[in-house]
């Protein structure tokens, strides 16, 4: 799946203020030192943006969601990592046993074999194959859906425990024809929203209405660790606790806190020493300046896009001509120098570069001349539409405003809209998935998003074909939907390759979906922490953090 920004903004009340000058004032022993001092801190501080929307690992929402998930479940698989540059980073689609010691590809069936020695926390209770088919089938029934359907798992009859230490997945396509299963469909199973959950636990607050306990996992953890959530003051912090006696990625740090510091200046709570690793709400100025100050930086090329859509099946950019008029005007060259200061590169695709099937489709727009000879073959129309974006972090309002000049030349006048990111994802899935058009209205959308499995099949499920669950454009081209049914749950192939640089050549000339910059992803700790890990999903993963030596 994806990850759409999640910042979610809240104005400082008076609480929150209060809260933000503890943390500026009052925290920097809690967090081991000032500025990029090496001694390691005694527990982990974090910041965070906003607050968990949900602890229910099946139906994450927002980064925030994801981290937790990511830190307090434990999946059947993890990533497999490779060391670089001093940090570590996820190696492309190759996975790493978890909840399951290994597991065996046999047709369309993939086996895997729960790890012996596993337990819930608090509960004691044993990590079973009843618990992850329970898990994994309930997450059919919520966000978790998209990457599960995505992979070829359609049904809970797919997800079945063969004996008590066995889990098989059996995998199909939309029409319910077996699929040679591979290392693809396994990866699926690393993202933020398979975390295995205690089942045992979570069916003691079924009801009838609710039987996979959605209402009591919202605000409730029974997970396998590596950490615990010991208590939570919402809207400003979340405290994690290292698992006693963890079997699997047992914690460095035995305490985390996770801060909710809203829109607070995110580089002084780390120059102050009340917070000692973030990677959210840092601009590439920030961290520029933070390395300089001792600081570990790391930074890594994860498929993180900033991006651009229109609503294309209504208003003034149902004409393609001023889609792709829009398409050469937009500042790709000045995005990258005024906003990412050249930490980041154009985007001329959404398909990993490198992975099977890349092809830098959209490379060939960026043509001033062109845009308005496209917008003379429309008629040069008169339009007034309105821009989305993010408002928590002012990078978003910075490229938006370069939107905003870069298609005025053209008599595209736009009005700039700041929204929340929860109310702007929201927004987003609203419109992909209404079963009626549209309005006219309802103009552009900017934002960021991540693809967490580096296969072509994803991003044009997700931008691309007809109700695809983000196509905030609702672009509907029949040639995509067909090669994407044709080729989505096919083996590697020459030919499959091929049907994918033909989707995204097709998406390009659309020009609905534009992507505007590869941002990739930075992390930053305090001079004695090390250990900074990298995944698709941008997310910390604490437990893997350790004092440096």
């Amino acid at each position: 799946m994806t990850s759409e920004s999640p910042r979610r903004a809240r104005r400082l009340g008076c609480a929150a203020a209060v809260a933000l000058a503890a943390l500026l004032a009052g925290c920097s022993s809690s967090a081991g030192g000032s500025g990029g001092g090496a001694k390691p801190p005694a527990a982990l501080v974090a910041a965070w943006p906003s607050d968990v929307s949900t602890m229910d690992p099946g139906n994450v929402n927002t980064d925030q969601d994801k981290e937790l998930a990511m830190n307090v479940y434990q999946n059947l698989v993890g990533y497999k990592t490779t060391a670089k540059d001093g940090s570590s980073v996820s190696d492309g689609l190759a996975s790493a046993p978890a909840v399951a010691s290994s597991w065996t590809i046999s047709g369309d069936t993939v086996t895997f074999a729960i790890r012996a020695g596993l337990t819930f926390h608090p509960s004691g209770n044993p990590v079973t194959a009843k618990d992850a088919v329970w898990s994994l089938q309930r997450s059919l029934k919520l966000n978790g859906a998209v990457e599960l359907n995505n992979s070829g798992v359609f049904d809970a009859g797919q997800i079945t425990a063969p004996d008590a230490t066995h889990v098989a997945i059996r995998y199909q396509d939309g029409n319910g024809k077996p699929v040679k299963a591979s290392e693809v469909n396994v990866a699926t199973l690393r993202t933020c929203w398979y975390g295995i959950v205690d089942s045992v636990a979570a069916k003691a607050h079924a009801t009838a209405a609710d039987p996979i306990a959605a209402d009591w996992l919202k605000s409730h953890v029974a997970g396998s660790g590596p950490y615990y959530v010991k208590s939570r003051q919402t809207g400003q912090s979340i405290d994690l606790a290292a698992v006693p006696g963890a079997v699997l990625d047992a914690p460095k740090f035995a305490a985390v806190t996770l801060r909710v510091v809203n829109d607070g200046n995110v580089a002084a709570l780390l120059r102050g020493g009340s917070v000692n690793v973030a990677q959210y709400g840092l601009s590439p100025r920030d961290t520029q300046s933070l390395k300089s100050a001792g600081f570990h930086v790391a930074h890594a090329d994860t498929s993180s896009y900033l991006y651009l859509q229109l609503a294309s099946d209504a208003g003034p950019f149902k004409d393609p001509l001023v889609r792709r008029a829009v398409a050469e005007a937009l500042p790709y060259d000045g995005l990258l120098k005024n906003v990412y200061y050249g930490q980041a590169e154009r985007a001329d695709t959404y398909v990993t570069k490198g992975a099977p099937g890349y092809d830098p489709a959209w490379k060939a727009y960026g043509d001033e001349a062109k845009a308005k000879s496209l917008m003379g073959q429309a008629g040069n129309p008169s339009i007034s539409t309105k821009l989305r974006y993010p408002s928590e972090n002012t990078d978003f309002a910075t490229a938006a405003q370069l939107i905003k000049s870069a298609l005025k030349p053209l008599g595209i006048d736009v009005t700039l809209q700041p929204q929340t990111s929860a109310a702007l994802i929201t927004s987003i899935i609203g419109r992909a998935t209404a079963k009626s058009a549209g309005g006219a209205g309802d103009g552009m959308v900017l934002s960021t998003l991540s693809t967490y499995v580096e296969d072509a099949k994803t991003p044009v499920k997700l931008w691309s074909v007809t109700g695809g669950v983000v196509n905030f454009s609702r672009t509907s081209v029949p040639e995509i939907d067909t090669l994407q049914n044709q080729y989505a749950m096919a083996p590697p192939s020459p030919a499959r390759d091929q049907a994918y640089q033909k989707i995204q050549q097709l998406a390009a000339q659309d020009a609905s979906f534009l992507p505007l910059v590869v941002t990739g992803r930075t992390l930053v700790s305090a001079a004695g922490i090390t250990g900074l890990t990298f995944t698709p999903e941008p997310v910390t993963l604490y437990w893997n953090l350790e004092p440096a030596k």
